[in-house]
């Protein structure tokens, strides 16, 4: 079988299993296997070995399944950045870098920042903050083990001794006590229950513990880190959260309520608000 044969049957593959762009699809899974997009062009004719073969198509089957791209390859870029991610993490997505760039333009480029990323998953938020800075204290922390393996990874990687980081295990401010931070950062669970079955197949095979408040609103998670960030915030400091966009003013006017100031509601990309920020000031 000639690559470009196996091309195709790779493409009607995915496009039985529903998938929207099967061509480019096989594109990415060839370029995984270390095929990249010039010579899948050039080598088009050249028989395909038994080995490769045989890998295409168990990936192929994976993905014909739904199992999200950035499973099978182990990366999804973000923010400029390349992520390892694991069936333990979220995938990052492009929605989420809103909660970076708010965080940057309203915390600014102080590289002495310290910076708190809660239910952090595979560390995009964080890193990436930390990472456009330069320099700056980074704290991860995440109930899951396995996931604070990754984002471990991830700030090795990324950040290197660029800047101070530590992986924390717990939940929420849980293993923090009298630690306060100048920035503090959240992508938590907070899809409603009502809402998990109208997710995609390929987000219903990401982790449920990062996906899914059982709040009827979604905003149980989201709560919680409103009520216990005062204690952990610098006079002025900056929380910033993601959320759905069926929440934000919500979550606005909660925020308010517990005497936060200066808050903010951020659309992303598609126009869809997606991240509320503000400060706290001691009174």
């Amino acid at each position: 079988m000639t690559l470009a044969q196996a091309r195709a049957k790779a493409a009607s593959r995915l496009a039985k299993a529903g998938l929207e762009d099967p061509t480019m699809e096989v594109q990415v899974l060839l370029s995984h296997l270390g095929i990249d997009r010039v010579h899948q062009i050039l080598d088009a004719g050249r028989e395909l070995d038994d080995v490769t073969a045989d890998r295409l198509c168990a990936l192929v089957e994976r993905r014909a399944s739904h199992e999200p791209m950035a499973y099978i390859t182990g990366h999804r870029e973000f923010f400029g950045l390349d992520f390892i991610v694991t069936p333990d993490t979220l995938i990052p997505r492009p929605d989420t870098e809103t909660l970076v760039e708010v965080a940057l333009d309203r915390a600014g480029q102080n590289a002495c920042l310290r910076i708190l990323d809660l239910c952090t998953g595979s560390g995009c938020v964080g890193i990436s903050i930390a990472h456009a800075i330069g320099a700056s204290s980074l704290t991860m922390v995440d109930i899951s083990r396995s996931t604070l393996e990754v984002a471990r990874s991830n700030a090795s990687r990324l950040l290197g001794h660029s800047c101070s980081w530590q992986c924390v295990e717990g939940d929420l401010f849980g293993p923090l006590e009298g630690r306060r931070y100048d920035v503090i950062v959240s992508n938590p669970p907070y899809i409603a229950p009502e809402w998990m079955k109208a997710l995609s197949p390929e987000v219903s095979k990401e982790p449920h513990l990062a996906l899914m408040d059982d709040d009827e609103d979604g905003l149980g998670i989201e709560r919680r880190i409103v009520d216990e960030a005062v204690n952990h915030l610098e006079d002025g400091g900056l929380l910033a959260l993601e959320c759905d966009y069926r929440q934000a003013h919500d979550l606005e006017s909660y925020m308010r309520d517990l005497g936060y100031v200066d808050t903010l509601v951020t659309k992303d990309l598609a126009g869809l608000e997606r991240v509320v920020s503000a400060r706290f000031a001691k009174r």
